[in-house]
């Protein structure tokens, strides 16, 4: 059904086979599977990886995921023992384990990433800290700012994010391996903290009517977590367009970055931020499509959390490939002094001032009336002289 073949295929499976490894670690501890089947078992899970790092392992839509996929490979080549290694768990919770596992790889990643991007800027801030920069609102000069000021705002953002994503990564590390279905496993005394320890995980999800809530849940989280940093590229992205346009010439990258036009030989086009500036909005859609799926559904599994996967994958994959081309343009940034400098119009210097009579004694809305009447006379009589 869907595309989920080709998600586990592609991302899911190494987490999968993971988690497989360590359920039969637990089985074997509590005597379902003999020390020569869970050797068997260990034996074919380290081939599938090795099939599946050369391209040799493929997760085809009749086998519908990886799941089947991995038992059934394990049934045809090594016989029985492929039947055992589904006991005591269901799809669910084995689906919730190998996407557990990818979110909180995911989540350390961008972690990292953002952390790493913020001590870049900083060290580019570090070099211009100085250097004088129109600030503007509404998309229109309005005060003197520096390229410090401007550039670190982005360095602060990023450390902030990179707090985000610690937190949602606190909510992640806990084990649903073991709730099998939403409902445990009666009968078999699995031994889930067994798990926990072997997957690395910081505690076990005990309530397992809970593990199946936080399918897509979790995931909702992590997007969410991560969104700070889509925003801040984004919006880092407008700034780029706006500052290495011809009119501003302020900053610019190496012809690496830049593509020409396929009709106009000078041009020279930062698109790269133009892709970064839609890619918040991709982000966007898709922790909505998460959020959107699993608002109303019920306490059980419901069929439509399957849907979540697909998404999650796409949307982690636009938050990593953003933060580390931004890894790559920060330090090849090129700060145009001259052009900054030579930007630092009088209008700039108005509100100051307004605030120099402020502090001498005049009143602010009076000090603001004056400073603007005579600011527009000067400009009017500049345009009439010319």
């Amino acid at each position: 059904m869907g595309e989920d073949y080709r998600i586990d295929g592609e991302y899911m499976l190494p987490y999968d086979l993971r988690a497989s490894e360590a359920h039969a670690e637990m089985l074997h501890a509590i005597k379902v599977l003999t020390a020569e089947e869970l050797a068997t078992l260990k034996k074919a899970l380290h081939e599938i990886q090795f099939l599946w790092q050369t391209g040799e392992f493929k997760v085809t839509r009749s086998m519908e995921d990886g799941h089947t996929a991995i038992e059934q490979f394990i049934t045809e080549k090594y016989g029985d023992v492929g039947k055992k290694i589904h006991t005591g768990r269901s799809r669910n919770d084995q689906s919730l384990t190998m996407v557990r596992l990818y979110a909180l790889h995911q989540t350390r990643e961008v972690k990292d990433l953002a952390e790493k991007l913020a001590i870049a800027i900083d060290a580019k801030v570090e070099r211009h800290q100085d250097v004088p920069m129109p600030g503007y609102t509404h998309m229109q000069r309005a005060m003197p700012t520096t390229v410090g000021m401007w550039l670190g705002a982005f360095g602060a953002g990023y450390k902030d994010a990179a707090h985000m994503v610690s937190s949602v990564i606190f909510v992640l590390d806990q084990n649903p391996l073991g709730s099998a279905a939403g409902f445990g496993i009666n009968g078999l005394q699995l031994q889930r903290e067994t798990t926990t320890k072997l997957l690395g995980f910081a505690r076990t999800q005990e309530n397992p009517m809970y593990c199946g809530l936080s399918r897509g849940m979790f995931e909702n989280a992590a997007l969410q977590a991560m969104s700070l940093c889509m925003v801040l590229s984004s919006r880092f992205a407008t700034d780029m367009m706006m500052f290495t346009q011809q009119e501003t010439g302020f900053f610019a990258l190496s012809d690496r970055y830049v593509t020409g036009s396929s009709i106009m030989p000078q041009k020279k086009n930062y698109d790269l931020f133009e892709i970064m500036r839609a890619n918040g909005k991709v982000f966007g859609t898709l922790q909505m499509q998460i959020q959107e799926t699993i608002i109303g559904l019920g306490s059980g599994y419901h069929r439509d959390s399957q849907n979540t996967k697909k998404a999650f994958v796409e949307a982690c994959d636009v938050c990593t490939k953003t933060l580390r081309l931004l890894l790559e343009v920060i330090p090849n940034l090129q700060v145009k002094d001259e052009k900054l400098r030579a930007s630092m119009t009088e209008e700039l210097y108005v509100t100051d001032e307004v605030y120099k009579r402020v502090a001498e004694g005049t009143p602010f809305r009076e000090a603001y009336a004056t400073v603007k009447s005579e600011f527009f006379k000067r400009k009017e009589s500049k345009q009439v002289a010319s």
